[in-house]
């Protein structure tokens, strides 16, 4: 391959996997990527244990009135709210005591339930922005271990939340580290792996998340109320998180900032562990720094602006939120669809982590033979089509529950394409930030989602559900395709 190439034309072709620094260096894919990679997928547990902990946190509740003003005798029905009302008494199935029957969210405190999951929601969205600009400014491990911290520090706090209020402060934070560990864990495993390997690693990066889902069910069963269950992940997340200590700087953000050195430091014990010869690791970065020409004033500057440089990468950055909302809105709208589970909640919560285990090698599959672009729009458009013929279908038909199961595989399969997509999509000193943004759009959707879901006739949310994905599979049409490409060093 000719190195005095345009870098006008190495963007129009594709790139041969050998010719990449990295890859010539510690191998495509060897025992210290498998470690990095593993590590780097299980810190995302303690993300996905705090965003859907609200299951267990505010479950349906029975509730009855036991005690009027004054002593009244009144005959009160279950579930239903009294003015003169001192005193409720709570029927629990899930655990002995949840946050509803804690801080009595009934009545006219039911909204409470639901600001809860959007405080954290809120914190996810602010996280993965602040993090992004860590990541790309100071390096992924520092974001990592940054974000790992905060997350373990306020997760073993909150189950002390003496007020509701407390509780939702406790719970922004935590929102905002658990954003920071989801973006640059995945960032960190698709820059250490070589382009042939990209759609496996980064699909299967996100695997842990169903299992970590259904894990939850097994922490809520052994607990008595809700400070335990909290407490009890809090500690599995501590033994996780010990792990982020043997992992390296991400050598092609090292590459990046021109800090050669320990760029060579990182690859010469990353090919020691693959056991493979270092020799010509020096001449490999050498002749990779004078490919990218790398300008330590501009990158090191680099910042939320320079997504919106020019033409160019600004409908890059735009697309990909476009897209993210979609999914985002799908994924949290379409789980109100899924009625063949019945009403135990444990059951519930492991099947439905059980449907998105089989989504994570399907992307996988479709990245490597179609190509990111072509499985983007497909999965969207699958989307759509399922929920316009939900339109049709009456509630209750089994109809619902096929069409249901589908449109909620489907959008699994979509956010397994899009990790690597995104991450292919812009150049390493803006890569964490960009997939911040674009991921910090599915949480905007996981906001308005419930919202949308709860519009009544039945086909008023089937329709806005079909909309969003086939307006986003049309800004999917038009981003470039990354399949097999070296992943951009500069801007």
């Amino acid at each position: 391959m000719d190195r005095g190439r345009s870098s006008s034309s190495s963007e129009n072709l594709l790139d041969d996997f050998e010719d990449d620094y990295v890859v010539k260096s510690i191998g495509a894919f060897g025992a210290w990527q498998a470690t990095v990679c593993v590590i780097a997928a299980l810190v995302r547990s303690a993300a996905i244990w705090n965003m859907l902990s609200i299951i267990f946190l505010t479950p349906a509740t029975q509730f009855v009135c036991v005690k009027f003003e004054d002593n009244a005798t009144v005959l009160a029905e279950n579930s239903t709210c009294y003015n003169n009302c001192v005193q409720y008494m709570y029927y629990e199935e899930v655990l002995e005591k949840t946050l509803i029957s804690e801080f009595g969210l009934i009545c006219d405190n039911a909204w409470k339930a639901s600001f809860t999951q959007s405080m954290l929601m809120f914190g996810f969205l602010i996280g993965v922005s602040i993090f992004g600009w860590i990541s790309d400014r100071f390096g992924r491990r520092i974001g990592l271990i940054i974000s790992c911290t905060l997350n373990i520090t306020f997760m073993l706090a909150v189950p002390f939340s003496q007020s509701y209020w407390i509780f939702n402060t406790l719970r922004l934070f935590i929102g905002m580290a658990s954003g920071g560990t989801m973006i640059i864990s995945l960032v960190f495993i698709i820059e250490i792996v070589g382009p042939q390997h990209r759609e496996a690693a980064g699909s299967l990066a996100i695997l842990p998340d169903g299992l970590a889902q259904g894990l939850l069910s097994v922490f809520a069963y052994y607990s008595v109320d809700w400070r335990m269950f909290l407490m009890e992940y809090a500690i599995a997340s501590v033994i996780i998180y010990m792990f982020i200590i043997c992992l390296p700087e991400s050598p092609r953000w090292l590459m990046s900032k021109g800090n050669a050195e320990k760029a060579l430091d990182v690859l010469t014990r990353a090919a020691k562990r693959n056991k493979l010869n270092t020799a010509l690791i020096r001449e490999n970065i050498a002749m990779a720094l004078d490919e990218m020409l790398v300008n330590d004033k501009e990158i090191r500057k680099s910042s939320y602006v320079d997504l919106f440089r020019n033409k160019t990468i600004a409908f890059k950055t735009i697309s990909s939120i476009i897209i993210w909302i979609s999914a985002g809105v799908c994924y949290f709208g379409i789980n109100q669809y899924i009625t063949f589970i019945g009403s135990n909640v444990f059951i519930t919560v492991i099947l439905l982590g059980s449907i998105q285990i089989p989504t994570c090698p399907l992307a996988m599959m479709m990245n490597k033979t179609f190509g990111r672009r072509a499985s983007t729009v497909a999965t969207l458009s699958l989307i759509g089509i399922t929920m316009t013929i939900l339109m049709f279908v009456p509630p209750g038909h089994t109809g619902c529950t096929i069409l249901g199961i589908i449109g909620f595989a489907a959008t699994c399969t979509t956010f397994g394409v899009l990790c690597v997509y995104v991450s292919e999509l812009f150049p390493t000193p803006l890569r964490t930030m960009a997939y911040g943004l674009s991921s910090g759009g599915a949480k905007i959707g996981a906001m308005v989602a419930p919202f949308i879901a709860t519009i009544n006739p039945h086909w008023i949310p089937s329709l806005i559900f079909a909309v969003l994905p086939f307006i986003a599979s049309l800004f999917g049409v038009l981003l470039p395709e990354t399949k097999g490409r070296q992943l951009q060093d500069m801007m």
